[in-house]
C-alpha cells in the first residue's frame, strides 16, 4: 500500500472516529437531559393486589414533619395510611373504613392540629350519611370520625374547603349524588362555626344529576373561589359574588362548553406564563355502562358489566379457562362452573381480584337456568366455553388465550381539551398547542417535570384493559405549543384496570416533581422523576399560616416574577374532582434563569408577604406555624 492510500485510510478513519465520538457525546447529553420516571418499592410498598380506587391521592403533611404524607383510597374498603420518613414512605394503620368518597385535609379550626374531612358513599342515595372528621396529632396519633350531626345526609361525593367569605377561615363545600326530586342540593356551602365546625348556608347553582364533580378555579383572579361542576352531562360556571352568595356565569366564562360531556378531571395550568391560570379538561366514559374489548397480538379479551345482564357465547379459548383481574363485589360475588352449577371456592377478600384457572372437566356443560345472582362458566366442547349471569355489582375481568376476537364495545372518541383563559373567557387552544389525544383520559397532573420554567402536563388514560399501557407527558417548548416525550417510562401492566386520578409532587425534596396515580380495579402507583440537569434551576416554598396566624395556607397564592415570566402556584390546587389535598410545598422550575425579581404570597384573607430568594434551588418557608 502507497503513502497515498495509507494517508486516505488514517484519514477516513480519524473522520469515523470524530464522527462516533461526537454521536456518542451528543447522544449521552440528550439521555441525561429527557425526563425518566421510574418505580421504586424500596420506596414505598403499595400493595400488589388490584382494587377498586375512587379519585386521587389525597397528599398532606400530616404530621407536619415537614414531608408529605399520603392517603389512598380503595373504594368501599379502607384509605391507606402512608407516612413519609425523609422520602421512604411507612404504611401507618388505616384509620377510615368502608365506602369512602372525598377527602379534604386542612387545619380548619386553627388549632393547629391536621383535620381530615371525610365524604362517607350512601348506595346511591339510599344510605344517606353525613360528612365526618378526624384529627392528626404531630405525633401521628388520629382521633376522632364523629360525624356533623346537623349536616344534610346523602350519598356524598366532593369535599372542598374554602374560605369563601375572605376571613381567613375555612368554609367547606360538599357534592353529594342528589335524589331525582332534589337536585337543588347536590351541592352545599357550609360557613366556619367554632361552635359546630361548619353552619350552613346555602345550596349552589348546580348542573345534571351526576354532575357531582367539583372544581375550584378563581376565574376572574379577584382572589375568591369560583368552581366548576361537572360530570356526565354539563360543565356548570359557578362564581362567587362580591355582594355574597355565587351565580351560574356559564353563558359568559365558558359559553363553547357548557354541554362538554364526561368531563372527568380540570387542572389549572398556566401555558404561557403569563399569570392566569389556563385550564386542561380529561374526558371518559361513564362508570356504569358495558365494556368489552380484545387484543389480537396477546389474545387477551376483556369485558365489564354493571347491572347488566352478561352473555359471551363461543368464546373459543385454546388450553383450560384462565380468567386474570377477575373483579366482583358485594353482593354477588359468585361464581358457578359447568352446567352442575359446581361453586368455585374464593380463599381471599371480596375487595380485591381474583386470577381463577378452570379445568375443562370441572366446567362441563352450561345450565339452562342461571337465575341465582351470580357469573356462570361453563365449557361446550370442541374448545368452546361460554360466560353469563346478572350482577348487581360491577363485574369485570380479562380471559387469556381467546383465540377469536368476540364481539366487543367500541369507546368513543373524547379528546382531551386545553382551554386558554383570554380575559377571563375561556377559549379552545388544544390543535393550536399540539394537543391530539382522541381516546379517553382519566385524569392529569400539571408540573414543571424537567425544571426548565414551563408547565408540563402528565395525562391519565382510561386505557384498554386487555393490554398494558404506556401514559401520555406532554412537554411544554416554552409556551409554543406541547410535544409528546417517548421514554418516560410510566406505563402500568395490570390487566382489565382503566385510569383513576394524578398528581404531581415532590415526596423527597430533592427538586423535581414525582407522579402518583391510581388505576380503578389495579393499583397505586409512585413514579420517582430521575430528570438530573443541572443547568436548570428551581425553588420550593413552602407556606404557612399568614403572618398574623389568622389564615390558614389553603388557597393561598405564590407569584413570582423572573426573566420575564411570571409564575403562579396555588396551596391545594390538584385535578382532584372530589378531594381536596393540602400540599403547601410550592415547586416552580426556573430553566436557566439566574435572578428572581419578586416573589410574593397572598393568603385567602387579603394578608400579604415577599419572600426573600437569594439562592436558586433551595427550599425556603414563607408565613409562620403558629395561629393566633
Amino acid at each position: 500500500m502507497d503513502l497515498e492510500i495509507l494517508y486516505r485510510v488514517y484519514l477516513v478513519r480519524i473522520i469515523l472516529l470524530l464522527f462516533v465520538s461526537t454521536c456518542c457525546i451528543s447522544q449521552s447529553k440528550k439521555d441525561e437531559s429527557e425526563i425518566v420516571f421510574s418505580e421504586n418499592e424500596n420506596i414505598i410498598s403499595l400493595e400488589n393486589r388490584n382494587r377498586r380506587k375512587f379519585d386521587n391521592a389525597v397528599i398532606a403533611d400530616l404530621d407536619q414533619d415537614g414531608f408529605l404524607d399520603l392517603l389512598l383510597t380503595d373504594h368501599s374498603r379502607r384509605v391507606e395510611l402512608f407516612w413519609n420518613n425523609k422520602g421512604v414512605f411507612e404504611k401507618g394503620d388505616p384509620f377510615i373504613f368502608g365506602d369512602t368518597h372525598g377527602i379534604a385535609v386542612a387545619d380548619y379550626n386553627m388549632d393547629g392540629i391536621m383535620d381530615v374531612i371525610v365524604q362517607p358513599g350512601g348506595g346511591g342515595g339510599k344510605k344517606p350519611r353525613k360528612v365526618k372528621v378526624f384529627q392528626v396529632q404531630k405525633n401521628r396519633k388520629i382521633f376522632g370520625g364523629d360525624a356533623f350531626e346537623h349536616f344534610e345526609g346523602g350519598s356524598g361525593r366532593a369535599a372542598k374547603l374554602i374560605d369563601y367569605d375572605l376571613d381567613g377561615k375555612l368554609d367547606l363545600i360538599t357534592s353529594v349524588f342528589p335524589h331525582k326530586d332534589k337536585l337543588e342540593r347536590a351541592n352545599v356551602l357550609y360557613q366556619a362555626n367554632d361552635e359546630k365546625g361548619f353552619n350552613f348556608i346555602e345550596h349552589l347553582p348546580y348542573g345534571n344529576r351526576f354532575d357531582t364533580r367539583i372544581s375550584l378555579i378563581d376565574f376572574n383572579t379577584d382572589n375568591t373561589k369560583d368552581f366548576l361542576a361537572h360530570g356526565r352531562k354539563n360543565v356548570t360556571a359557578v362564581q362567587s359574588q362580591q355582594t355574597g352568595g355565587f351565580k351560574n356565569v356559564s353563558e359568559t366564562i365558558i359559553p363553547d362548553f357548557m354541554n362538554l360531556s364526561n368531563v372527568n378531571s380540570v387542572s389549572q395550568i398556566d401555558i404561557d406564563n403569563d399569570g392566569d391560570f389556563d385550564l386542561f379538561l380529561t374526558r371518559s366514559k361513564e362508570p356504569f355502562g358495558i365494556e368489552s374489548d380484545y387484543n389480537e397480538e396477546k389474545k387477551t379479551f376483556y369485558f365489564f358489566a354493571r347491572t347488566k345482564a352478561i352473555k359471551y357465547d363461543d368464546l373459543e379459548i385454546e388450553g383450560d379457562f384462565f380468567i386474570e383481574n377477575l373483579q366482583m363485589s358485594f353482593p354477588d360475588f359468585r361464581i358457578f362452573m359447568g352446567a352442575k352449577k359446581k361453586e368455585w371456592t374464593r380463599t381471599l377478600d371480596k375487595h380485591g381480584h381474583h386470577d381463577v384457572k378452570i379445568q375443562k372437566e370441572e366446567a362441563e356443560g352450561f345450565p339452562e337456568d342461571i337465575s341465582e345472582k351470580g357469573l356462570y362458566i361453563g365449557y361446550v366442547g370442541s374448545n368452546m366455553w361460554r360466560i353469563g349471569g346478572f350482577t348487581k355489582s360491577p363485574t369485570s375481568g380479562v380471559i387469556h388465550n381467546v383465540m377469536k376476537a368476540p364481539k366487543i364495545i367500541e369507546l368513543k372518541s373524547m379528546p382531551a381539551k386545553l382551554l386558554e383563559n383570554r380575559g377571563g373567557i375561556f377559549v379552545d387552544v388544544t390543535s393550536a398547542q399540539g394537543i391530539d389525544i382522541k381516546g379517553q383520559t382519566s385524569s392529569s397532573a400539571v408540573g414543571d417535570f424537567n425544571n426548565d420554567g414551563w408547565s408540563d402536563i402528565f395525562v391519565l388514560r382510561f386505557g384498554n384493559p386487555a393490554v398494558e399501557t404506556k401514559q401520555i407527558l406532554l412537554i411544554n417548548n416554552k409556551g409554543k405549543g406541547y410535544s409528546r416525550a417517548d421514554n418516560h417510562g410510566i406505563i402500568t401492566t395490570e390487566l382489565g384496570a382503566t385510569g383513576m386520578g394524578a398528581d404531581a409532587f415532590d415526596y423527597d425534596k430533592d427538586g423535581d416533581l414525582d407522579i402518583i396515580f391510581a388505576n380503578e380495579r389495579g393499583k397505586w402507583h409512585l413514579f420517582t422523576n430521575n430528570y438530573n440537569s443541572i443547568s436548570d434551576k428551581y425553588v420550593l416554598i413552602n407556606v404557612g399560616y399568614s403572618p398574623s396566624g389568622k389564615a390558614t395556607a389553603m388557597g393561598a397564592v405564590l407569584t413570582i416574577n423572573a426573566c420575564g415570566n411570571t409564575y403562579k402556584r396555588i396551596v391545594g390546587e390538584t385535578s382532584s374532582s372530589y378531594s381536596h389535598s393540602f400540599n403547601t410545598q410550592l415547586h416552580v422550575g426556573l430553566g436557566a434563569c439566574e435572578k428572581i425579581e419578586s416573589a410574593t404570597v397572598l393568603w385567602s384573607n387579603g394578608e400579604q408577604a415577599n419572600v426573600f430568594i437569594n439562592k436558586l434551588n433551595k427550599r425556603y418557608t414563607i408565613g409562620t406555624s403558629k395561629i393566633n
